[in-house]
C-alpha cells in the first residue's frame, strides 16, 4: 500500500489484544543480529514515542528487560507476539515497533538497516 503523507499505519498481535498505530511507515526498517532481536523476529521501525499508540488493556503486555537495561521489551501476555520496546536510558525521542505487527505488504518494500548488535 501507498501512504499519503500522514496516514496512519495500523497493526496488531497476532491475537488482536494489542493494536498499534504509527503516524505512518519508517524511512527504513532495522534488523539486528543481537541475541534478542534474533530470537524474537524483531524488525524494527522507529518513531517518537508520542507519535505511537498503544492499544491495549492494562494487562495485555508482559514486559521483559534485558540485561542492559537500556529498553523494556513488551509482548502480548496472551500470543506471545513480540510488539514493541520503550526506553529506560536508551535515547528518550525513540521507541521501536516490531514490524511484523503489520501486513507485510505495508513495510516490506522499506530499505533494510543491518544492524550487528551482537558486536556490541
Amino acid at each position: 500500500m501507498d501512504y499519503a503523507e500522514g496516514t496512519p499505519m495500523t497493526g496488531s498481535c497476532h491475537c488482536g489484544a494489542v493494536g498499534i498505530t504509527v503516524p505512518a511507515p519508517p524511512d527504513q526498517v532495522s534488523q539486528c543480529n543481537c541475541s534478542l532481536c534474533r530470537k524474537t523476529g524483531w524488525i524494527g521501525g522507529y518513531w517518537h514515542p508520542d507519535d505511537v499508540q498503544i492499544d491495549a488493556a492494562p494487562d495485555a503486555l508482559t514486559p521483559y528487560i534485558q540485561g542492559d537495561k537500556m529498553i523494556t521489551s513488551w509482548h502480548c501476555r496472551t500470543c506471545g507476539s513480540h510488539t514493541h520496546w520503550t526506553p529506560i536510558t536508551a535515547p528518550p525521542q525513540r521507541m521501536g515497533v516490531n514490524m511484523r505487527m503489520f501486513v507485510p505488504e505495508d513495510w516490506r518494500h522499506l530499505p533494510v538497516l543491518k544492524v550487528d548488535g551482537a558486536s556490541f
